[in-house]
């Protein structure tokens, strides 16, 4: 008989569920143990590539812009994996907007925000800077044998398009060296389950409608895939009358305009899933799902009309 052993946690401004299948005969207490080091890795990478941390990895790698820093590993292969990103979305995903994602008013952590009752605004005075210059991403140094990093002047980076989907993905890695071959890691919605559930049903997950969120426009199986949702659903604010979300269009470097309203890919892994869905969500209807066809990965996109697109292998079931 087969249980499973369940740890709920809050960290990157999101709830996390862990589910590992054990043995209900055993594996109690090592399953115990390995959601501790789970929870601890999401800690671990919070602090260092939290951009709302003054005292974070990050944020002293932002503040050395134009000369070389000494990264720990840890941060070395985030900026690594998200430039990675960049290459493969053609520069649409882009970890160097972080000034465009402050003047856009995002300027603070929601969680922060919701504690205050406030909402983003026009950022307040800064230091004079030209800011990076469109592509920056592609003058981003990256040196394996001194494990140094080298941004461009003016450029900073935000690791929050890609942090959460990669921390997953590395404790999925962390319970698979553990010994577990069932299991399932959800962090706000970027998703990874391998196995069975513990009735040895598959995991599933449902892809809600951006319009309507108790209903569901599919249901995934899911079985060592990653699967994520980018949505201007959620996180969005005015600033006057102008509505702005946190998804910015590197072409424009302003929110992003572009008919799609929500982006729900599947891929091999969660930081996968996740830069793509932000890639399609901000190409739109016509490129969006060109790029999800071509990199031959599923896809689902909702466009503001209602409207919803497939693309790739049929891994969707569709609802009635």
């Amino acid at each position: 008989m087969m249980a499973e052993v369940t740890r709920r946690f809050r960290a990157m401004n999101t709830d996390v569920l862990a589910t590992i299948v054990i043995d209900a005969a055993g594996q109690q207490e090592a399953a115990a143990v390995a959601l501790d080091e789970l929870e601890q890795l999401f800690a671990r990478v919070e602090a260092c590539a939290s951009r709302f941390r003054p005292e974070s990895e990050l944020s002293a790698l932002n503040r050395s812009a134009g000369q070389p820093f000494a990264a720990s590993p840890l941060l070395y292969a985030l900026i690594e994996a998200a430039l990675q990103a960049a290459v493969e979305t053609g520069g649409i995903f882009d970890p160097t907007l972080l000034e465009a994602l402050e003047q856009a008013g995002y300027d603070r952590s929601f969680e922060q925000l919701a504690a205050s009752g406030a909402a983003p605004g026009p950022p307040g005075p800064r230091p004079a800077s030209a800011g990076a210059l469109p592509g920056a991403w592609r003058a981003v140094r990256l040196d394996p044998a001194t494990h140094t990093i080298t941004l461009p002047s003016g450029c900073r980076i935000d690791l929050g398009g890609i942090g959460k989907g990669w921390t997953v993905d590395q404790a999925c890695t962390l319970l698979r060296a553990r010994g577990f071959r069932h299991f399932a890691v959800d962090a706000g919605g970027d998703l990874y389950a391998a196995g069975t559930t513990g009735d040895g049903t598959p995991w599933t997950v449902g892809v809600s409608d951006p319009a309507n969120p108790e209903r569901d426009l599919a249901i995934l199986m899911l079985d060592g895939n990653g699967v994520a949702t980018s949505t201007i659903a959620r996180r969005r604010w005015y600033v006057g009358s102008e509505l702005r979300h946190h998804l910015i269009d590197p072409r424009t470097r302003r929110p992003a305009a572009s008919g799609i309203v929500s982006a729900t890919v599947m891929a091999e892994t969660v930081a996968r899933a996740e830069t793509l869905a932000k890639a399609a969500l901000i190409l739109g209807p016509k490129a969006g799902r060109a790029l999800l066809d071509r990199l031959q990965v599923a896809g689902l996109l909702v466009a503001a009309g209602g409207a919803v697109l497939h693309t790739g292998p049929p891994t969707f079931m569709e609802l009635t």
